[in-house]
């Protein structure tokens, strides 16, 4: 049994293939209903007694379109399903892609029963759509399931086909254009080690897209010439439309037509079979050319090169400073998209691998550096008298690799041999103990397998429970890249009633990763309480976004109810977040206080989207737009105004889409619109930022002041460090320019501001003297008659401790508004 997983699996919008790594070379398997094709067509088709997967289900279109389900894959991670007109019932893309999956396992003809395989994703797939595609594996009878961007298994494929005097230390970049998404990754090359740097995408974009814009700018447009109809483009789209039936079947034949397209000037696209809205029978034949076709697509393929310059700025990078683009995907086979990446980058485009298969390829490449899972049910239950424990790396660009082994068992006169696979090292006849550890060369630039195999005496082999022995010394990866930034929620004091976020992970961290942050409790929460509640909640997206315009991935929530003791305001809570290779997310919550813990693993798998509450979250956002628009003229801001007033014209675009949009919209189009209102959203915060780092600038020197003066007049040695060390930073924080930085050290500058403050007599009794004031207000009038009495002792008695307490306690007693109105009194949230 092989200790390491081998079987990647390319799941992708139009075709999935299946690959394995065999002793140092990767085969793909060849579909055994499709002689000699190497991908399954990810379409899945129902009928009362059976489903039917790949290239007969796409012939099933014409037939009975309402129960063929294709491009599934772009819904992934939403609430989304596809109602199947011939079971009368609906199926997920969850569901459908394990479909595929089972598929794909009839591929495997060596009799091998699959249960750990390494699946892609495109490298912009957020945490909840990689979940959904880990959730599609899992029913699909995997028991170990590892994700891979796609990006990354292409690099993989191209660096493993490679000889290592081919490789040079250097960057370039994966143009991956897919049926569905497309992604852009730039590699770095630099001592024999591979690394993706950054990375942009967009899960809406691929040669579906294509397909559809053929129909809808097309042969929509030359239906309407030549017939009557009085909304052809709706009743086609819409589920209840009465042709709805028929736009599954013209885009079926839109993408045949764009296809042919690639090896042919001129292709026909045939439509019949329906009337028009006079009862005319539809008998049409439309001719399209090369150049109709190139010029049609030209935005979509110039938008990807758009996001190559956004990497290349990013990292102050010129198009000369790359290799090559190395180009994968189906829909790279358009003559035009190749041409016109090289024409405007002037970069040569890489074409020497497998677009189709490239990415399946390099999974298996890297599902042999992993390691397979294997359940107690698997473990074989054959006992061997010697058992071995290994440990060595599965990759490695080193000469030597230690190998390290644990034996159990008797060792008397007993003896070990490590050979390699090719005869080159042989480590000899040696004595076997319970600890051995061996440098194995390696060969650079190939796998190498290496047996260990153990003696008698007699040199009679004896059986043990060790496997063959395999190491990578040609490209590996260093770790997958974050997609997105993961953060926090956090409250905004400076802006009683709203919040901030706070980051935790910020994107291109290499995965796994891990961190652990402190923060003080902003509240006491008693034993047994119902309606006092900590919650964190969790978001994917920009950090320096609102929290509106970022996902959220899910909540943490303590309850009094739920402790065994009272939690005092000011006491620590520790939140650590960790983040696996495959995007598995972890949040715990621990109180020091209670020396209590509370985890959870997040694996949210849907995304919901209505389409009421998306028309709602774009009329709220444009008047939001209105509003910076007024606030930026008044103060003759023109440049800003400007800015804002192109991010307005593609608002309305998008409002009018989203207006236009049915309430049972068969289409993908109200995925694509909320991105792009998240994206505007983004763009309205970064032109108004200026705005917001003058306010947190203003704010940062008021406190700066204050907390100056207070500590000439009371801080203590390790407060003034403190804030010289905070000061000392000025010059940096200021330069980056980011109001969250600026804010963070006001946060801190506050700190001080308050644990003096919380020790000063005069400061105390104010406070007290309000609360005083304040107390018919009061939740419990009886503990606060009694709290104001001991308070009074405690400033007679100069207990300046005690009267702390005291306040905090009268605090937690007053109604919610009047804490407001406390908070905005002494600077800073209680």
């Amino acid at each position: 049994m092989d200790s390491t997983i081998n079987f990647g699996i390319d799941l992708g919008t139009t075709n999935s293939a299946i690959a394995k790594f065999v002793k140092g070379e990767v085969i793909v398997f060849t579909n055994p209903q499709d002689y000699g094709r190497s991908t399954l067509p990810s379409v899945v088709s129902y009928k009362k007694d059976k489903i039917t997967v790949g290239s007969k289900a796409k012939e099933f279109l014409e037939k009975d379109p309402k129960s063929v389900v294709g491009v599934f894959k772009r819904k992934m991670g939403t609430t989304e399903s596809f109602k199947i007109k011939a079971i009368n019932e609906s199926r997920t893309p969850v569901e459908l892609s394990a479909q595929v999956l089972k598929e794909l396992k009839t591929f495997v003809n060596t009799g091998e029963s699959i249960e750990s395989v390494v699946l892609t994703i495109p490298a912009s797939f957020d945490l909840i759509q990689s979940n959904a595609t880990k959730e599609a594996g899992y029913q699909a009878g995997f028991k170990q399931v590892v994700l891979l961007q796609e990006p990354i298994a292409a690099s993989l494929a191209y660096a493993n086909m490679k000889k290592s005097s081919e490789m040079s230390d250097g960057q370039w970049l994966v143009y991956d254009l897919g049926g569905g998404t497309f992604d852009v990754a730039l590699i770095k090359i630099k001592d024999g080690e591979m690394k993706v740097v950054d990375h942009e995408g967009d899960n809406f974009l691929g040669g579906a897209d294509f397909d559809t814009m053929l129909v809808e700018k097309f042969l929509i447009p030359k239906l309407n010439e030549k017939y009557t109809f009085n909304n052809l483009e709706d009743d086609l789209k819409s589920a209840s439309g009465k042709h709805n039936a028929k736009y599954y079947i013209l885009l079926r034949r839109a993408e045949e037509a764009k296809i042919l397209l690639s090896a042919k000037s001129a292709a026909e696209v045939v439509i019949d079979g329906f009337e028009d809205d006079q009862g005319n029978e539809v008998d049409l034949e439309i001719t399209i050319t090369r150049s109709e076709f190139n010029e049609m697509i030209r935005a979509s393929v110039d938008g990807t090169i758009e996001m190559i310059k956004e990497i290349l700025t990013r990292h102050s990078l010129r198009s000369i400073d790359l290799q090559y683009i190395l180009m994968v995907g189906g829909s790279t086979y358009i003559p035009y998209v190749r041409q016109r990446v090289e024409e405007i980058l002037q970069v040569p485009a890489n074409c020497e691998i497998d677009p189709t298969t490239a990415v399946a390829v390099g999974a298996a490449y890297y599902a042999a550096t992993k390691q397979r899972e294997v359940s107690k049910e698997d473990k074989p239950k054959k006992q061997s008298a010697i058992s071995i424990k290994a440990s060595y790396n599965k990759a490695s660009k080193e000469k030597d690799e230690l190998f390290a082994a644990r034996i159990t068992g008797n060792t008397d006169e007993l003896f070990y041999k490590i050979v390699r696979q090719d005869g080159g090292f042989d480590s000899g006849l040696k004595k076997l103990s319970t600890r051995i550890n061996e440098d194995l060369p390696l060969v650079d630039n190939s796998y190498n397998f290496f047996t260990l195999t153990v003696y008698d005496s007699q040199n009679n082999v004896i059986e043990t429970d060790m496997e063959a022995i395999g190491i990578n010394s040609g490209f590996g990866i260093s770790g997958q890249p974050l997609p997105e930034d993961i953060c926090i929620e956090v409250d905004d004091y400076d802006n009683p009633g709203l919040t901030r976020l706070l980051l935790v992970f910020q994107r291109n961290t290499v995965l796994p990763t891990k961190r652990t942050l402190p923060f003080p409790l902003n509240k006491t929460i008693l034993k047994g309480s119902d309606d006092e509640v900590i919650r964190i909640n969790v978001l994917q997206g920009s950090h320096m976004s609102l929290p509106e315009a970022n996902k959220s991935l899910g909540y943490i929530t303590i309850i009094g109810k739920q402790l065994k003791r009272d939690v005092s305001k000011g006491s620590d809570i520790e939140i650590t977040v960790t983040l696996s290779e495959s995007q598995d997310l972890t949040v715990s919550a621990y109180l020091n206080m209670a020396d209590q813990e509370f985890k959870e693993t997040f694996n949210p798998k849907e995304r919901h989207t209505p389409i009421d509450l998306l028309k709602e979250q774009v009329i709220d956002l444009s008047e939001k737009l209105d509003e910076e628009i007024d606030q930026a003229s008044e103060s003759e801001d023109y440049e800003t105004a400007g800015t804002l007033n192109k991010l307005k014209l593609e608002l309305d675009n998008v409002s009018d889409a989203t207006e236009s949009l049915t309430i049972d919209d068969v289409t993908d189009k109200r995925y694509q619109l909320e991105d792009k209102k998240r994206k505007i959203a983004q763009e309205i915060d970064s032109a108004t930022k200026h705005k917001r780092i003058k306010k947190v600038k203003d704010h940062y020197f008021e406190t700066k002041d204050e907390c100056e003066k207070l500590l000439d007049e009371s801080g203590n040695d390790h407060e003034r460090k403190t804030f010289n060390d905070i000061v000392g930073q000025e010059q940096a924080f200021f330069a980056t320019n980011s109001p969250i930085k600026i804010q963070e050290k006001s946060d801190e500058l506050s700190s001080i501001v308050h644990k003096i403050n919380w020790r000063t007599p005069e400061f105390l009794t104010g406070i007290f003297n309000w609360l005083r004031n304040d107390q018919p207000k009061m939740n419990n009038q009886v503990q606060s008659k009694s709290l104001i009495d001991a308070g009074k002792f405690a400033i007679e008695s100069q207990n300046w401790d005690r009267l702390k307490e005291i306040n905090f306690g009268l605090i937690d007693l007053l109604p919610k508004d009047s804490k407001q109105q406390l908070s905005t009194k002494i600077g800073f949230g209680i």
